[in-house]
């Protein structure tokens, strides 16, 4: 999980639960955290976890949105997204791809989207499509973390 001194908003894309926005608050306390899914239920379980974690000390916002659509372009300096290969009973990395382009239009200057995805979807090469970098950070026989850039 990145440490970046110098993030002020970080986005939590597709966060689930929200054990990586809550891995990324810890490790970055100077910034406020942004939780974004599409699922309500998922939305209420990040937020129980974040309030557990930092009651109301700590600024965050919780958006129940379908990806990155109504967030400003250039407004956050590290993603991390953990995103869904499949939808219903279909697998495929449509989902992914589009929170990839959404993250590219959303980061600003220099800033990163970090992927943590299953080994065999090949996440690398999709990045590769709409980032300058993309470097393998982590990896074991199953899941890979990857970090993605471009400088504007």
């Amino acid at each position: 999980m990145p440490v970046k001194p110098d993030a002020k908003d970080i986005i939590d894309l597709g966060c689930g639960n929200g054990v990586v926005g809550l891995l990324a608050a810890q490790l970055n306390p100077q910034a406020t955290l942004c939780f974004i899914d599409e699922s309500f239920m998922a939305l209420t379980s990040a937020e129980e976890n974040f309030r557990r974690a930092y009651g109301t000390t700590k600024p965050a916002s919780f958006i129940a949105a379908d990806g990155l659509t109504t967030t400003a372009s250039h407004s956050a300096d590290l993603i991390l997204c953990n995103p869904p290969f499949h939808q219903q009973t279909t697998v495929g990395d449509a989902v992914a791809v589009t929170m990839f382009q959404q993250a590219k239009r959303v980061l600003r200057n220099n800033g990163e989207l970090w992927v943590v995805g299953n080994r065999h979807l090949n996440y690398h090469q999709v990045l590769k499509r709409f980032f300058n970098a993309v470097e393998l950070v982590a990896s074991n026989a199953k899941f890979v973390v990857l970090k993605a850039h471009t400088a504007r």
